[in-house]
């Protein structure tokens, strides 16, 4: 079969998204580079990415985008990578997608939060302020 494997499955996230959790960078360099789908999703429509911002894993996040990560895919809850890390403080995260083109404009499904509103709650100026300069730049 050939394209990029859907999933390897062990419980409700796949192996890629575990490495991505944990910030195993040599497993998922492995793993990606053995075809595994960065975009894949867990029942909840997380990808790897959102977990490797979630944990601050700043070096996971620049190795999922360079393998082809959606910087734009949303959770069923209406989070996007760029909500996740402004919202966990990976200020470095935030930067590196901003820096791929990542859309401001998504908002929680259930609570209306941007990424500038969720970094703003939690005390994150410097984040703040990398949203604010690129809200200004678009």
């Amino acid at each position: 079969m050939n394209g990029p494997k859907t999933q390897r499955e062990s419980g409700p996230h796949t192996e890629l998204m575990r490495a991505a959790l944990e910030g195993n960078l040599p497993a998922l360099e492995l793993m990606l580079n053995g075809g595994d789908n960065p975009n894949a999703r867990d029942k909840n429509g997380r990808t790897a990415l959102m977990f490797a911002v979630i944990n601050m894993h700043s070096s996971s996040t620049k190795l999922l985008i360079k393998f082809g990560a959606d910087i734009n895919a949303v959770a069923n809850d209406g989070s996007s990578p760029i909500m996740l890390a402004a919202s966990s403080g990976d200020t470095e995260s935030v930067r590196e997608l901003l820096k791929q083109g990542a859309k401001l404009d998504g908002k929680q499904r259930w609570t209306g939060e941007t990424a500038l509103t969720l970094a703003n709650k939690k005390g994150y100026r410097d984040i703040v302020d990398l949203l604010t300069a690129a809200k200004k730049e678009k």
